[in-house]
């Protein structure tokens, strides 16, 4: 491979990893200016009933996972499976958003979390896409989320965003492990939703 076709070789990486980097976000309803009057969300998260996990279902994908792993090891797929349901429930997925949400918008005076009695506004996270992506050393592949935001106060619906395939991979390229990634992919879409609501009410 002589000097011009390298270049041109990496050239191609840059742009695909530039690529990568990038999520697709639209207000589908309502205007972003219009929560300028709200600094204090409650965040309440869901997954669509009918979640898919990149090409199959999630009862399909645990499954999988299950098996495999009680195949190589007995009880293993069972422990990742509780695993599962503990990061999608709060544990590292949502809590990762919401750190994120929060630290673009600290200097906002913006305060977001669960149960928030105080908030002037409900913030309703969906989930309806993931995908874990891989990561075996010499290949790899970053996870994926997509999601919709809806902004709720005093019973109306202010805006609604859909945020599709936020990309998420560890800082180095060390991300071997499949929720880590998808952790990942949640504070993505937690940056690119705060920094749009900075720029369109908090500016």
């Amino acid at each position: 491979m002589n000097f011009r076709t390298t270049v041109l070789s990496l050239a191609a990486l840059m742009l695909i990893s530039i690529g990568s980097e990038a999520q697709k976000l639209k207000v589908t309803s309502g205007k972003l200016k219009d929560l300028s009057a709200h600094k204090s969300f409650n965040m309440e998260y869901s997954y669509e009933d009918g979640l898919l996990i990149g090409k199959k279902t999630e009862e399909e994908y645990v499954e999988e996972k299950v098996t495999s792993k009680n195949e190589k090891e007995a009880g293993t797929g069972d422990a990742w499976a509780k695993k599962w349901e503990e990061n999608k429930k709060g544990g590292k997925f949502f809590e990762k958003f919401e750190t994120l949400f929060n630290d673009v918008l600290k200097g906002d005076g913006v305060t977001a979390s669960r149960d928030n009695a105080d908030a002037t506004c409900t913030l309703k996270i969906n989930v309806y896409f993931m995908d874990p992506g891989y990561n075996i050393g010499i290949s790899s592949r970053p996870a994926y989320v997509s999601m919709t935001a809806t902004f709720v106060a005093d019973g109306k619906t202010i805006a609604v965003v859909d945020m599709v395939k936020a990309p998420g991979t560890g800082a180095g390229g060390y991300d071997f492990d499949a929720s880590y990634r998808i952790s990942e992919s949640f504070a993505k879409s937690a940056k690119t939703l705060a920094k749009n609501l900075k720029k369109s009410a908090y500016k």
